[in-house]
């Protein structure tokens, strides 16, 4: 099975405008528009940080590794408390990083992505 890869990183609203209005201008041309690869951007570094905290990355890694049948394994493959797991883990989801399955009456977190690459310009 091929790899899932997705680009995050910085992109002002004035790049993701100018990008998609590109896009837009193309297709009404009648240009045959390549899709982009899958990314999550952010406006500036502070939202990144903010979305990606270091407890974020660290639930990542576990699930990869574990691969934890239900959210309350999750806490505690990590000794984190689960209301806090569960904050981060729905943070996951909304950020498109993480889905989850329903197993049993437990939901089974799973990454989306086998490689998350980080662009920051300069």
């Amino acid at each position: 099975m091929k790899a899932k890869n997705v680009t995050m990183g910085i992109k002002s609203l004035r790049e993701g405008l100018k990008d998609f209005a590109d896009t837009f201008k193309a297709l009404q041309s009648g240009e045959q528009v390549r899709p982009k690869p899958e990314g999550i951007y952010f406006t500036d570094f502070e939202a990144f940080r903010k979305a990606m905290t270091p407890q974020r990355f660290a639930l990542l890694k576990m699930i990869r590794k574990n691969n934890p049948d239900s959210i309350s394994c999750l806490a505690g493959l990590t000794g984190r408390n689960i209301k806090n797991v569960s904050e981060d883990v729905r943070a996951l989801i909304n950020l498109g990083l993480l889905e989850v399955s329903q197993v049993g009456k437990s939901k089974a977190p799973h990454l989306r992505y086998d490689k998350i690459m980080v662009e920051l310009a300069v």
